[in-house]
């Protein structure tokens, strides 16, 4: 749950963000090679052919957001790599030249922030521990607790964030499928998109247990 808006300088209200499942498989993130999610081919996809084919009751849980668009220039060390860092550099204005610092819409994807924090750790690294380690480092054979506890952690695709590599025009953030944080060109074509996005401050738990068995419906 976060406090989010719908528009630029507007009122925020907790709403629900979740994060599809199950990719839609390997895609580029911008077709021109541009880290600019406002006209990205793949924002453009996500909020056009994929949102039409959804049907009519699933749109109407789904509002506009104010989505955040910082980078970042450097994010290798203990000082500015770690899931805390990215939290605030998503929301600032470090910005390739030109590049927008927010875009209003529907559909996005996960922030490398929210990769950070879905982690439990485990026995032998725990959550705090995790956290307190750079994300390009989780790699590591010290720190798969760190992964294998991470709920949006997949074993098996590499993973594309909305976040840019602020230093240069053509690079965005991307989680490996061996679990560290590290970037990719935007029109890469080996990493995966999975749609996230904000239900309206009105949608309600209408049934369900929360479980991956039992999982909740809204309405």
């Amino acid at each position: 749950v976060f406090d989010v808006a719908s528009v630029k300088d507007g009122p925020k209200e907790k709403r629900i963000k979740i994060i599809r499942d199950e990719s839609l498989g390997n895609m580029v993130w911008d077709s021109g090679n541009v880290n600019d999610w406002s006209s990205a081919s793949l924002q453009l996809y996500l909020n056009g052919e994929y949102y039409n084919s959804l049907d009519s009751t699933s749109k109407s849980l789904i509002g506009n957001t104010y989505w955040n668009l910082g980078g970042i220039t450097s994010y290798t060390s203990s000082s500015n790599g770690l899931a805390s860092h990215f939290y605030g550099y998503e929301r600032g204005t470090t910005v390739y030249s030109g590049r927008p610092t927010y875009w209003v819409g529907k559909i996005a994807l996960m922030y490398p922030s929210d990769y950070g924090y879905a982690t439990s750790g485990g026995t032998t690294t725990n959550r705090a521990s995790c956290l307190a380690k750079e994300m390009c480092n989780w790699g590591s054979s010290s720190y798969s607790d760190c992964i294998s506890n991470d709920y949006l952690y997949n074993s098996s695709e590499h993973q594309w964030t909305l976040t840019p590599y602020s230093f240069n025009s053509n690079i965005v953030f991307s989680v490996r499928y061996s679990g560290y944080l590290s970037n990719d060109f935007a029109n890469y074509s080996l990493d995966s998109a999975s749609p996230v996005l904000f239900l309206t401050s009105t949608v309600q738990i209408t049934g369900g247990e929360g479980t991956q068995s039992n999982p909740y419906t809204l309405g």
